[in-house]
């Protein structure tokens, strides 16, 4: 293959284009390899207009103009209270985009009769991008990634690639936007968790201790809260008998929770201090009650929330106030969530959160009006090279969700090249048409202003405005538009949330 020199010259001035951007820096909190500069005066606290598009851009996967013009039309406060009911949100599109997927509501033992062993993994995860893309529920798609992130579980491992699809149906989406306590009761008997972190082989004379560390270090309580490792081993002998109904038992149906009392240790166990009567399995459900009361769980989870939804280093007051929230209604999420919102830190925190790989991915698709014509490997192999396909990550802390990890040289030139890739209608299985986006559009000026407010929700700043209007201005307009749209998917200012 050759390329021409015109082509040779328009790439060298499309590179040159966003290196110049990439070197503007929206983003207002330091970062390891970019290099961020630290703000020196807190932003100011938003209002009107400005804090309903601050609103919108941190609880959706991407505010797009029909979002934004029904936020103005309702208000800010009746648009929240909507999305956190979600279902009185009608869905029925995305619905009817599920049904190509077989697999989402089958039982583990018809998944495990799949000829194609592959198939409830790829449906699952094409599933997550398609509701994450199209659903009008953008609030409770949120707080479904971010529980599902809390209680990660690796789809990878063993049995997981047939228990995780009832593990998203049944545990995490109808707890999404309830009760921590409930959410938490769901998880520990989840069998996808059970075997992701072998509860599911613990016995009283063996018992396992995975699950019982992770349960207090990250599902609960944080490693900070001064348990010890005596208290890890108590844990893990109170949940000895949880268990699943694996391949070869003959009763039952397979991948179903199951309390086995024969392998349950029924002596006495005492946790952070506090005796667990014996039980069986009440002993779990008691010690998981306790766990989710205690005050370093409404301190750590409180302090997960606000870390995405407003910075990557909540201050302590905001922590403590939220913690009393969570306390008072036995940690509501969408009582949490409300707290946020109200609250100043988060008011003046517009430019402190980078999105995260999957939040790029989506955003770009949802605001370049981008239609998914069927199943793509290379959709989901540009999401892989990005860095982030949903419940891959193998550690059970999930994805990392503060911009030192992804704010990368490497990781910003994969989003470039997506961007790009993606306007120019290169990416199998998409169609993306953004000169439909700037028909009324008459000029450079007016392509940059147009693009930029329906993906940033607002005009660039001069300095970088003037470095894609040059650009926009040096050839054919008609002909660089895809280009001028990539090169903002790629500019740091879009990488904001």
């Amino acid at each position: 293959m050759t390329i021409s020199r015109r082509d040779f010259l328009k790439t060298s001035s499309m590179f040159a284009a966003w290196t110049a951007l990439a070197a503007c820096t929206p983003l207002k909190q330091p970062s390891s390899e970019l290099k961020l500069p630290t703000p020196t005066v807190q932003s100011p606290v938003l209002d009107g207009d400005g804090l309903l598009l601050h609103t919108l851009r941190r609880l959706t996967f991407g505010p797009t103009p029909e979002m934004i013009n029904k936020a103005r039309q309702m208000g800010l406060d009746a648009f929240i209270e909507e999305q956190l009911s979600p279902i009185a949100i009608g869905n029925l599109e995305t619905d009817s985009m599920l049904k190509r997927f077989t697999t989402l509501e089958m039982t583990p033992t018809e998944l495990l009769q799949l000829e194609k062993k592959a198939q409830p993994v790829q449906e699952l995860i094409a599933a997550t991008l398609i509701r994450q893309l199209y659903s009008e529920r953008q609030v409770y798609e949120m707080m479904v990634d971010f529980w599902s992130n809390h209680f990660s579980i690796f789809i990878g491992k063993n049995l997981c690639r047939v228990l995780k699809t009832a593990d998203d149906l049944k545990t995490i989406r109808p707890n999404a936007l309830g009760k921590f306590s409930d959410l938490l009761q769901a998880s520990a008997h989840s069998p996808a968790m059970l075997i992701f972190l072998d509860q599911a082989q613990s016995r009283g004379d063996a018992p396992n201790e995975n699950y019982a560390r992770e349960l207090m270090e990250l599902h609960t309580i944080g490693v900070n809260s001064g348990y010890t490792q005596e208290d890890v081993t108590a844990v893990a002998r109170v949940l000895t008998g949880w268990t699943i109904i694996g391949p070869r038992k003959k009763r039952g149906d397979l991948g179903s929770f199951v309390f086995n009392p024969v392998m349950h240790d029924s002596g006495e166990k005492t946790v952070l201090g506090v005796a667990i009567p014996s039980g069986g399995e009440e002993e779990g459900i008691a010690l998981l009650n306790m766990l989710a009361g205690h005050p370093s769980a409404a301190q750590f989870i409180s302090k997960k929330l606000a870390r995405r939804f407003i910075s990557d280093n909540p201050d302590t007051a905001l922590l403590d106030s939220l913690a009393h929230v969570f306390t008072q209604t036995g940690g509501d999420t969408r009582e949490m969530i409300r707290a946020i919102l109200k609250s100043d830190a988060f008011k003046n925190s517009a430019g402190q959160k980078f999105k995260r790989p999957l939040e790029f991915f989506i955003s770009a698709l949802r605001l370049t009006e981008t239609t998914i014509n069927r199943n793509s490997r290379e959709l989901q192999e540009h999401l892989r090279l990005l860095g982030q396909v949903p419940f891959t990550w193998q550690p059970p802390n999930g994805f990392p969700d503060v911009a030192a990890y992804w704010s990368t040289t490497s990781g910003l030139l994969e989003r470039w090249n997506f961007g790009l890739l993606l306007t120019n209608g290169q990416i199998e299985g998409l169609k993306t048409d953004v000169k439909s986006l700037t028909k009324d559009a008459g000029s450079a000026q007016d392509v940059v202003d147009v693009l930029s407010t329906r993906f940033l929700c607002q005009v660039l700043p001069d300095d970088a405005r003037s470095i894609l209007v040059d650009y926009a201005s040096s050839g054919n307009l008609d002909n660089d538009i895809p280009s001028v749209a990539g090169l903002i998917l790629g500019s740091p200012y879009f990488q904001v949330r």
